[in-house]
């Protein structure tokens, strides 16, 4: 019984809660070096809850890619989990878009910087 127990209550394991978000020139070409901002919209009742997820920034590495973990923040269980917004910014360029983060996979969202 002791081992059936372990074996059900591993199958659970949550997996992580990713948002990642890929910034390209007209040509498709990574950008590096955007500033990358998610953040919500705020609403009242999840105001009133204190379920805000926090703003969060990063810079593009390399390949253009900015990686946020939200693994922490999702609970299992929960329905739904959040839709975020973004905003880039390099030198004086400035887009903005809006990301679904479904819980425990990892969604990309791809903004292009004209």
């Amino acid at each position: 019984m002791l081992c059936l127990a372990f074996v059900f209550s591993s199958c659970d394991k949550e997996e992580d809660t990713i948002a990642l978000i890929s910034v390209v020139d007209v040509e498709g070409e990574p950008v590096e070096q955007v500033l990358v901002r998610l953040f919500p919209e705020p609403s009242s009742s999840s105001a009133q809850e204190g379920n805000l997820i926090p703003d969060v920034e990063q810079f593009t590495d390399a390949r253009g890619q900015a990686t946020f973990d939200f693994s922490e923040y999702y609970e299992q269980g929960q329905a739904g989990f959040a839709v975020l917004n973004i905003e880039a910014t390099k030198d004086t360029v400035f887009i903005e878009g809006i990301i679904k983060i479904d819980p425990e996979v990892v969604n990309e969202e791809t903004l292009i910087f004209q």
